[in-house]
């Protein structure tokens, strides 16, 4: 939905088109229409003005993206291997699917969700009825009735139901003639409620317009940033306490529960696969299952090229507490017989992946080097240096680019004579309205030339030397930097703090699923959070929970 349209926390949209009832949405369909124009760059915010960086952020109702509702549903049911239709779509915005206001749910999607809510309720009465209430009666007295409605909508909705709620859901129940069909109603029921498609960040109002989030509504911040799934058992019921006793969760429950998640062997791989989501985005890693390629003898490593790339992400956040820099700078990596071969390395035999040192004179060190990166941004041909160069620019350095001129030819034309990719790309760009734009990219994409597309180390192109030098033109701060090769850009870009700058506000946006014009403030508390750390990872992650975003927010532009 992104921001917020009704004071009262419901959904500013709806519409009617039949099917069985819901006592949350009485026309049965979540919240649906079009979503506002997305960004295509990262947004300019403006610079904190507040000594103290308090600035919250906007009320938002925003749906759940397709991976989260595919693990709340298999969580919520107790079953891993639960298979689920294809019935909410989103949109990549910025090489994410978090959105808040590209999430939304069409007039076409309505009647699939009812289908899919239905047909779900009927497998899980008859499946898993054990696991859906802790009640073991099975009758249709008011008592039983609603030990049911309170156990399964609490889960599902991730909140204790309002008295009222428990009242429409219980006239559903009541109108069934045995305990099976009442409960497979109010499950039906409860699955198409915006309640348990949409997470809700309203909060109560404290005055002068600012609004403090709910236990509940803070315990499922917490979750879906963490893991990318609804609150486990620990955490929903340390939510449930606190709004018992009328308070909210404090920074110390906050910060318990968010390292608990990051660590416990029970939820520590529903947190490797939310961190890896991200970076995926971020990095753009995503480009090496779509990008296609002249030459497709390598198409069956593309798993293992991002395989490799999750070993390394995965050992520098959890096993080492590492940094982004030593992603950059790693004299490590792990690959298997396949990848080795690739790579022209030895150190691993057979299909497992297998930690090795990576000496000089094999490849680059550090994730630039990753054949995930440079095959995701290699061209159909050639090496692609714009498309590296752009990652670089506009990913790690937060620069936006123009696009290309109306009417401009973007596909590269081989030279009649050898020529290097290089030579290909600066003869296709020295057009002067091409060239103001391509020295932002080109001119680092270029110190990758000795990777061809496919990410493997050549010496030489098409018999004739490379030439690796490159420069940053013009950074955010400081002046332009001359290098030569992949190991001198990472290591200027692990030293800079235009890189942490821009990792923080990509996190940002991916973990709160907008930006708005005060999100300067929480970019600099992040900053200031993971700066007294290092800048380790799991600090930039973990600083999200403490900013004023996470558990305040005011009305909104």
């Amino acid at each position: 939905m992104g921001n917020l349209g009704n004071p009262d926390g419901t959904p500013s949209e709806s519409s009617g088109s039949g099917g069985s009832s819901n006592p949350d949405n009485p026309d049965n369909n979540p919240p649906i229409g079009d979503p506002p124009p997305q960004p295509h760059d990262i947004p300019k915010v403006s610079e904190c003005q507040v000594p103290d960086k308090s600035t919250p952020g906007p009320r938002v109702v925003r749906r759940l993206t397709v991976d989260q509702f595919e693990a709340t549903v298999r969580d919520l049911f107790r079953d891993p291997s639960l298979s689920l239709p294809q019935i909410l779509d989103e949109k990549d915005v910025l090489g994410f699917r978090a959105d808040a206001n590209a999430l939304v749910i069409r007039d076409g999607t309505t009647k699939s969700i009812m289908d899919w809510a239905e047909s779900t309720a009927d497998w899980a009465v008859a499946n898993k009825l054990d696991s859906l209430t802790s009640a073991t009666c099975r009758t249709v007295d008011e008592a039983c009735r609603g030990q049911f409605i309170r156990d399964f909508g609490r889960r599902a909705f991730r909140q204790k139901l309002s008295d009222e709620q428990v009242k429409s859901y219980d006239a559903l129940f009541g109108m069934e003639k045995t305990f099976e069909d009442g409960a497979k109603v109010v499950v039906a029921a409860m699955l198409q409620s915006p309640y348990f498609l949409y997470r809700r960040e309203i909060g109560n109002d404290t005055g002068a317009g600012v609004y403090e989030l709910g236990p509940h509504e803070i315990a499922n911040n917490l979750s879906y940033l963490i893991t990318g799934t609804m609150p486990d058992d620990a955490l929903l019921q340390a939510a449930d306490t606190a709004a018992d006793q009328g308070v909210s969760l404090t920074s110390e429950q906050i910060a318990e529960h968010a390292l608990r998640l990051m660590t416990d062997p029970a939820t520590r791989p529903r947190a490797e696969a939310e961190l890896m989501r991200f970076t995926r985005g971020w990095l753009q890693l995503n480009r090496l299952i779509s990008v296609v390629k002249k030459d497709t003898q390598f198409d069956a490593l593309r798993q293992d090229m991002m395989a490799e790339t999750q070993a390394l992400v995965m050992d520098t956040v959890f096993n080492t507490d590492g940094t982004f820099a030593n992603l950059l700078q790693a004299d490590y990596t792990f690959i298997n017989s396949a990848l080795a071969q690739h790579y022209g390395m030895g150190g691993a035999g057979g299909p497992e992946l297998t930690r090795v040192t990576i000496n000089p004179g094999q490849r680059d060190r550090g994730i630039l080097a990753h054949a995930s990166f440079l095959t995701g941004h290699g061209g159909a041909e050639y090496s692609s240096p714009t498309q590296r160069g752009k990652m670089i620019r506009t990913r790690l350095l937060c620069q936006p680019l123009e696009p290309p001129p109306p009417g401009v030819d973007p596909n590269v034309q081989s030279l009649e004579t050898p020529a290097t990719t290089r030579e290909i790309y600066e003869m296709h760009t020295k057009a002067e309205y091409c060239a103001g734009c391509h020295k932002y990219t080109d001119k680092m994409g270029f110190g990758f030339e000795n990777y061809d597309t496919f990410g493997r180390w050549r010496n030489n192109e098409n018999g004739l030397p490379l030439n690796t030098t490159g420069t940053v033109v013009e950074p955010p701060t400081g002046p332009d930097f001359d290098f030569n090769g992949v190991t001198e850009l990472a290591d200027y870009l692990a030293a800079s703090e235009d890189v942490k700058a821009c990792m923080v506000r990509y996190w940002s946006y991916y973990a709160f699923g907008s930006t708005w014009e005060q999100d300067g403030c929480t970019y600099e508390k992040v900053q200031e959070e993971a700066a007294a750390e290092d800048f380790r990872l799991k600090s930039v992650w973990l600083a999200l929970t403490r900013t004023p975003h996470f558990t305040r927010r005011v009305q909104g532009p």
